[in-house]
């Protein structure tokens, strides 16, 4: 899942279900629920049959990635995910109640999780840690914070983290 996903021009229902197009409809609800976009179907004029994407109704960055990420999420036959900045359109608080709701789904997954919010560190089993391009830590949660390192400083002064 990209920081600025593929949001095709055809109905909600198809960009959901685009990589399961046989789902059930108890199963397109269910992660239409789960990454919180119950009330943008409800506000379509057709609900998931409203035609999005560039030549048709606009979306914003926040709700393009709950699409993508109902998407993948919905896809349980993939074991490996690929997330980049995924949430980085939402508000925190948006993110934080979206998190509580991945965090189950991607058990029994390898989660490859890029990103600069560090309130995610704590749900990820290994850390690697980058400055300019180049790995300067690694380890688990625990284990990066026994040390002083670039991680703790991050940690304990977000203005480190810009570059």
């Amino acid at each position: 899942i990209l920081q600025d996903p593929y949001i095709f021009d055809d109905t909600l229902r198809n960009n959901i279900c685009f990589y399961t197009p046989d789902v059930s409809q108890e199963q397109i609800d269910k992660a239409i629920e789960m990454m919180g976009l119950t009330s943008l179907v409800a506000e379509l004029p057709d609900g998931l049959d409203t035609m999005i994407g560039k030549g048709y109704r606009q979306l914003s960055g926040g709700q393009a990635q709950r699409i993508a990420l109902a998407r993948a999420f919905l896809d349980q036959s993939r074991r490996i995910l690929i997330l980049d900045e995924p949430t980085a359109h939402l508000d925190i608080e948006t993110e934080l109640e979206l998190k509580e709701r991945m965090i189950p789904i991607m058990k029994d997954h390898l989660v490859l999780f890029a990103t600069h919010r560090l309130h995610w560190m704590r749900q990820m089993d290994y850390i690697i840690v980058m400055r300019h391009g180049k790995i300067v830590e690694q380890g688990t949660y625990d284990q990066l914070m026994a040390k002083p390192g670039y991680f703790t400083d991050l940690v304990f002064d977000r203005s480190k983290g810009e570059d």
